[in-house]
């Protein structure tokens, strides 16, 4: 059984995968914090699940980009779980498992994820014949600039993510090929990072719990202005 942590955003959510049926999946968006939070949905859910720690035979967990708090509290727990359990672990980069929430799309998807200061960290997914596909990979970018090109490329594109907060209104304006996720599919969720780790595991396909680290894609703002302040860079 796959035991999946979601924490790249506000949003908690866990779940399990089990013979590609989805037992259990607790998504919650409140104003708790993931260190508050996150630990007890696992008990909670693994309890209204009728799930024992030793049924978990594999670990998958977001390593975003997104919040670098919420990825370090949720890779944490991942990895000590791993460990502790001594199940393997797998690392899913979020924008890949958010277009999991899109399964057999005709339209491409664009994962926006907010990365402050009027930027996002865009990417851009196709799914063909049951495969999913990179058309762009993650790259950070001011909102403005990824619509133009993507209205340029002239595709159906429907957008998800956090980052569609600052930009919900250009992109309703905007292009008519342009569309806005629902709410159930907008968000990150453990049962679609469930299923894009179960790719990799059956390839046997798994990652270090001692080295794997989360995706930043960039440096945090503590980190930015220490390097101003000090003159070198924060070891972190």
């Amino acid at each position: 059984m796959l035991l999946a942590v979601e924490t790249s955003s506000l949003v908690s959510s866990v779940a399990l995968l089990h013979d590609n049926i989805l037992r259990a999946e607790l998504t919650i968006q409140a104003k708790l914090t993931h260190s508050e939070q996150l630990m007890p949905h696992i008990a909670d859910m693994l309890e209204k699940a009728s799930v024992q720690k030793q049924d978990i035979d594999s670990i998958a967990v977001s390593v975003g980009p997104g919040s670098f708090t919420g990825l370090r509290i949720g890779l944490a727990t991942a990895k000590g779980l791993s460990f502790a359990w001594k199940v393997p672990i797998i690392g899913i980069e979020t924008p890949v498992s958010m277009a999991w929430n899109f399964v057999g799309a005709a339209a491409r998807i664009c994962v926006l994820v907010d990365a402050q200061k009027g930027n996002v960290y865009a990417s851009v997914y196709e799914w063909s014949q049951g495969e999913l596909h990179v058309i762009m990979p993650v790259c950070i970018m001011p909102l403005t600039k990824i619509l133009d090109i993507l209205e340029q490329q002239g595709k159906r594109i429907v957008f998800c993510g956090d980052g569609i907060t600052v930009g919900h209104q250009k992109i309703q304006e905007g292009c008519p090929l342009f569309s806005i996720a629902p709410p159930t599919m907008v968000i990150p969720r453990a049962g679609s990072l469930a299923m894009a780790a179960l790719v990799r595991l059956k390839n046997n396909d798994i990652d270090d719990c001692m080295t794997l680290t989360p995706s930043y894609k960039r440096r945090s703002e503590a980190e930015v202005l220490w390097e101003k302040k000090h003159g070198e860079q924060l070891c972190l």
